[in-house]
């Protein structure tokens, strides 16, 4: 059951919060991983710095693991296809990392000073969960981590794992491999009522800072619980007839979702893992493949 109807207003008690830059209460944490990191992906992290008036400070992390790997003697690289095997030295590696950290950098700065975010870069030698965990922790508790290059099937686990062990984080902004704006509607995907009003909140401060329209995807597993949703966002918004909203019965299926979310064409998605839009075991192929604008997931 698919129903388009104009929604309204709400006053609020719920809210992601994202620390201004003058609060030094954290910050947009960019995780740098690689020398060419995602145009689409530096975007939406900028985009989430100005709706919060935050600053931006990009991460990137030289992996302890690999290193301690790379010190084995017999420890060797081994190319994508099979065929190419060669010695790999933790010198080598520490000159890859500094490479790849200065090459990011030197393309994140200069989006940062043309849209007047606030911005420094750093190297942090741990773990990846380690190294974002301790960034939060120097500024937290009010941090968002945006991932700078693109999120596909090989990094799923590692994403999960960021979300589940990363503290002081209120949010995580990912873009798919396909990623290719970041402007057009803001749509909200709301699979529990409990949380309309967190994620609308954030709807509200990306859509005015771009000046973009706000849509609703109220998904319930089932038709009534659906048509329950519907009934709470009546009740719970007041006069706000500039949001779009659409119900539909999810059933739980990724892939249901993915193409609901396709056909609104948004510029930024908003939503929460756990259900649907994106499972916890890591099964939102669908999502990942057809998502062509950055995703901003509450916690």
């Amino acid at each position: 059951m698919r129903l388009q109807m104009p929604f309204m207003e709400q006053r609020d008690v719920t809210m992601v919060h994202v620390a201004a830059a003058d609060e030094n209460r954290g910050r947009v944490v960019l995780r740098l991983a690689s020398a060419a990191p995602h145009r689409v992906a530096v975007e939406a992290a900028l985009r989430v710095a100005r709706a919060y008036q935050a600053s931006l400070e990009s991460i990137y992390v030289e992996d302890q693991a690999l290193l301690d790997l790379a010190a084995h003697t017999d420890a060797h690289e081994i190319s994508l296809c099979g065929r190419d095997r060669r010695s790999v030295s933790a010198a080598v590696l520490m000159r890859q990392f500094a490479y790849a950290a200065r090459e990011a950098e030197r393309r994140v700065a200069p989006m940062a000073r043309l849209a007047d975010i606030p911005y420094r870069a750093r190297t942090l030698r741990d773990t990846p969960v380690h190294a974002l965990n301790r960034a939060c922790a120097e500024a937290g508790p009010w941090n968002v981590i945006a991932f700078a290059d693109p999120v596909s099937a090989r990094e799923r686990d590692d994403l999960l794992g960021f979300i589940r062990e990363v503290s002081d984080v209120t949010g995580f902004v990912i873009v798919a491999p396909s990623a290719a704006r970041v402007h057009g509607p803001v749509v909200v995907v709301v699979e529990d009522s409990d949380r309309l009003l967190q994620l609308l909140r954030i709807a509200d401060r990306l859509a005015a800072e771009a000046g973009e329209t706000i849509h609703v995807l109220l998904a319930g597993t089932t038709e009534v619980q659906s048509a329950d949703m519907a009934d709470v966002a009546r009740i719970t918004l007041a006069q706000r007839t500039d949001i779009g909203v659409t119900v539909m019965a999810s059933h739980d299926d990724t892939d249901v979702v993915a193409e609901a979310v396709r056909g609104l064409a948004p510029g930024f998605l908003i939503g929460r893992a756990g259900r649907a839009l994106l499972p916890l075991d890591g099964s939102w192929g669908s999502l990942t493949r057809t998502l062509d604008c950055p995703l901003f997931i509450a916690r």
